[in-house]
């Protein structure tokens, strides 16, 4: 297995003021980019409200408007957040990492409606952990 950590597209390094953002890319396979670059396309009112946010985390030592950032209501999840389009249905998945660059690591997306949100947590509560295997 290979995990990585890569450069999300339309991420001005500018941004990275306090945190870096990176995709968590798992053999090969990039979510989060896929995703984004659909919603660029699909959805771009909502689209552009999730850069905002990743512009926003970058730059705050913490979000604490839950209109844009909201730490998943289950303790079994750990600390693991949502990054939120306000207005929109889009959520992209993430926690943070301050042990090494401090990052901010980008997991898996979430539209709101579709699925399970607690689904879409524990699945980003997952990879944070695999993410702490190759990365100690």
């Amino acid at each position: 297995m290979k995990v990585q950590l890569v450069e999300i597209g339309g991420v001005d390094p500018e941004w990275e003021s306090r945190w870096t953002i990176r995709a968590l890319v798992i053999d090969g396979k990039d979510p989060v980019q896929v995703t984004l670059a659909d919603w660029m396309k699909h959805s771009p009112t909502d689209y552009k409200a999730i850069m905002k946010v990743i512009r926003l985390a970058a730059q705050e030592e913490r979000v604490r408007n839950e209109k844009h950032v909201k730490k998943s209501a289950n303790v079994d999840h750990g600390d693991v957040y949502e990054m939120i389009a306000f207005t929109g249905v889009c959520r992209l998945m993430f926690f943070y990492d301050n042990r090494h660059e401090s990052l901010i690591i980008c997991t898996n997306p979430y539209k709101k409606g579709r699925g399970s949100q607690n689904s879409a947590f524990q699945r980003c509560a997952d990879l944070r952990n695999l993410y702490l295997k190759f990365y100690p």
